[in-house]
């Protein structure tokens, strides 16, 4: 460590009482969380770890840094954007590790559960079905709770009751000036809005009440397919998500995969009845296309905590978005082979994996969100309905991820645009929690929320720490419109 701004960075948290919960390189635990992100691609060895226990610890973190004259710094929940720079580690400056703040309560007089934002969603929906009750939350065990609702957040019930971000009815939120303030309808209900989707552009969150709903068993499991019934697979997902609207309890995952070691891909159909109905009418086609089922009663808790993505490798991540269309979905089919096999010819011993997901974004979804005071998303000026896809791919090394796998990724994604848009079928949104470095999600939010984001920004951060100070992540003073 060489830097005097680290040497002062480190002795400003010491004097605001940090010492205890602050981590240098070389200690144990400091090691230990640089190896616990979920990706390599992150792990950037910061000057310094601190992680706060309580708000008011944040308060005081955030001040000491923004004291120190030209120290930045990141900011983890749980840590499982994969790129470098997404903002929740930095190389150059100091992370602030919200890992000590996962607790989950629940208070049955007000019906709200109340999360920390460095809780796993595995353990927050463990935590809350003692209660008999369930939150709308992520779909993958190790992904935290403040960078999912603070990104938007598509959940198992979004089609249900919209986002993540819209079933928050109040954020504790610490400001660049260190003060805790409430968001909510009433109280700063400008920054309110703003955090529905804004990501980091506005301060630190440091709890999120919830609204809840009765927990219930679900019908869930994967319909295993190989690759000679892809367009079987296609077409039956299209035909599931053309009817979803009127079919909400009802979530579907449509997963290609490519792993090591193996000949071909193959197809992962994951089937959701929110209510546990079984062989409910909306999955009839999907279960008909030949594959192997294994599908269960179980709760929420137990099928995310089966659901943990394995990595610990260097990874690129792409999404786009675009109107419903089974063309386009069969072409980006036939190029994530085209993926497959290019990789194949440049990586050794083919040790790299791929997945590639569709999933719906149906024009209701608007309706839940606009019912709940509306979001960031900018959705409303979008009349169809959608597919998401992204596409993950892992390799070894990190030369191989910035060399190979990555330029690959993005030459595909630009055959994907270039389709779609011939078909009149690109769509200007992009999925925040989904995104690359190369990409700009906040852009695509519309004029009105731009607006209404920057001013937020100027207001409730006027010397632009969140901006300047805090360099990860999306940014709303570098969007490109």
């Amino acid at each position: 460590m060489s830097s005097s701004i680290a040497q002062s960075a480190i002795a400003n948290l010491k004097e605001a009482s940090l010492e205890d919960v602050l981590y240098i390189p070389s200690q144990q635990t400091y090691d230990a969380r640089e190896g616990s992100y979920w990706s390599l691609t992150p792990r950037l060895s910061p000057w310094a770890i601190v992680q706060p226990r309580n708000a008011e610890e944040v308060s005081k973190a955030i001040k000491a840094l923004v004291k120190t004259d030209g120290c930045k710094f990141a900011i983890r929940s749980g840590g499982h954007m994969s790129w470098n720079g997404a903002g929740n580690n930095i190389e150059e400056g100091v992370t602030i590790d919200l890992g000590l703040m996962a607790k989950t309560t629940y208070n049955p007089e007000t019906k709200l559960a109340s999360l920390q934002p460095g809780g796993r969603w595995t353990n927050v929906y463990a935590d809350v079905e003692k209660h008999g009750v369930m939150v709308a939350g992520g779909r993958e065990g190790l992904v935290g709770v403040g960078g999912l609702l603070t990104g938007g957040g598509l959940t198992f019930f979004t089609c249900r009751d919209g986002w993540g971000c819209d079933q928050v009815v109040n954020y504790e939120v610490v400001l660049a000036d260190g003060s805790i303030v409430e968001a909510n309808d009433t109280m700063n209900p400008d920054l309110f809005r703003v955090l529905k989707g804004g990501h980091n552009n506005f301060g630190i969150v440091t709890r999120f009440d919830m609204k809840i709903f009765a927990a219930k068993n679900v019908w869930d499991g994967s319909i295993v397919h190989s690759k000679a019934v892809t367009n079987e697979v296609i077409e039956a997902y299209v035909d599931f998500q053309t009817k979803l609207v009127d079919s909400p309890d009802s979530h579907v995952l449509a997963m290609w995969v490519y792993m090591p070691q193996t000949p071909e891909y193959f197809i992962n159909v994951v089937v959701t009845s929110l209510d546990g109905v079984e062989n409910t009418k909306p999955f009839q086609k999907l279960l008909t296309v030949p594959g192997q089922q294994n599908i269960t009663s179980k709760t929420i808790a137990s099928k995310v905590a089966e659901f943990l993505v394995p990595s610990g490798r260097f990874d690129s991540w792409l999404t786009v978005t675009f109107e419903l269309d089974e063309r386009i979905i069969k072409k980006a089919a036939v190029l994530f082979e085209g993926l497959m096999e290019e990789l194949r010819k440049s990586i050794p011993d083919s040790n790299f994996s791929i997945s590639m997901v569709f999933q719906p974004l149906l024009a209701s979804w608007t309706q839940h969100s606009v019912a709940k005071g509306g979001n960031m998303l900018g959705l409303e000026r979008i009349p169809e309905n959608c597919v998401i896809l992204i596409v993950a791919v892992e390799v070894e090394t990190f030369e191989l991820s910035t060399k190979v796998s990555t330029p690959a990724l993005k030459a595909m994604f630009s055959e994907i645009g270039s389709y779609a848009t011939s078909l009149e079928k690109n769509v200007d949104f992009l999925y925040l929690n989904y995104c690359g470095d190369s990409q700009d999600p906040l852009s695509t939010y519309g004029e009105e929320n731009l607006k209404k984001m920057r001013e937020a920004s100027a207001k409730y951060d006027p010397t632009g720490v969140f901006q300047e100070r805090v360099p990860g992540g999306f940014k709303i003073s570098k969007v490109k419109i």
